[in-house]
């Protein structure tokens, strides 16, 4: 779904606004961002591999905000942005790409958290503007991880709207001030987490009681293959 609204604030300018359908936390965000746009854009994020409307590809933005979004900001549209692009990646520098928070748990990771940052060609590369981290601790899962994740990651984007709409040159000086974090170098893609979610027959104990906290979720399960079918695991 793709909608337009004009507001009448214009301190954040033109604002695109990429967020997650039926996302209670993407429609916290969306709110704030309507009310402090000159003219605002919405794009609600549905699958993998979906499409944006071609005459979005017409408009220039001052601002674009990616939130939970499946969409990957092509070349075309970045060249478009006047100030900055940014995403809130829910995870550390120490992960990017795809299952982060499945790996973290498996690593026994703790620490997690999120990172905002500017977008640019390569996927969750670009200059950090901030990170926020939490504890893991072993009663956590999946789901639990990613509640708090999405909390904090909230509560950064709101921070880091107002604070872009107030102090001029906030982000430069935020990019400063948070250039001790790097990304990792290893990125893990949709391919490498399906294939991490399969459970070898040959699995000790410890590995395997680990991997199941590290995959299950009420949508997701860990499986194992026999014979070129999927068995996935139920608790």
């Amino acid at each position: 779904m793709q909608s337009i609204y004009y507001t009448k604030k214009d301190s954040l300018g033109v604002v695109m606004f990429m967020g997650r359908k039926n996302c209670s936390y993407s429609k916290r965000i969306k709110k704030l961002l309507k009310n402090n746009s000159k003219k605002f854009y919405f794009f609600e994020s549905n699958k993998i591999g979906e499409k944006i409307n071609k005459r979005y590809l017409k408009f220039s933005y001052d601002y674009i905000f990616c939130f939970r979004s499946f969409y990957i900001l092509k070349k075309s549209i970045l060249k478009k942005v006047r100030k900055s692009a940014i995403n809130f990646h829910p995870g550390p520098p120490e992960f990017r790409g795809s299952g982060c928070v499945n790996y973290a748990l498996y690593q026994n990771s703790k620490f997690y958290g999120c990172t905002a940052h500017i977008i640019d060609k390569k996927i969750d590369s670009g200059k950090i503007i901030d990170v926020r981290k939490f504890k893991i601790n072993k009663k956590d899962n999946v789901s639990s991880v990613l509640k708090k994740t999405y909390e904090i990651m909230t509560n950064q984007a709101i921070f880091l709207i107002k604070s872009i709409e107030k102090k001029q040159n906030f982000i430069k000086k935020q990019i400063l001030k948070n250039k001790k974090f790097n990304w990792s170098k290893k990125i893990k893609t949709i391919k490498n987490l399906d294939n991490f979610y399969q459970i070898d027959i040959n699995i000790k104990k410890k590995d395997f009681l680990n991997k199941i906290r590290a995959t299950t979720t009420e949508k997701f399960k860990p499986y194992i293959k026999l014979y070129g079918k999927k068995f996935f695991l139920e608790q």
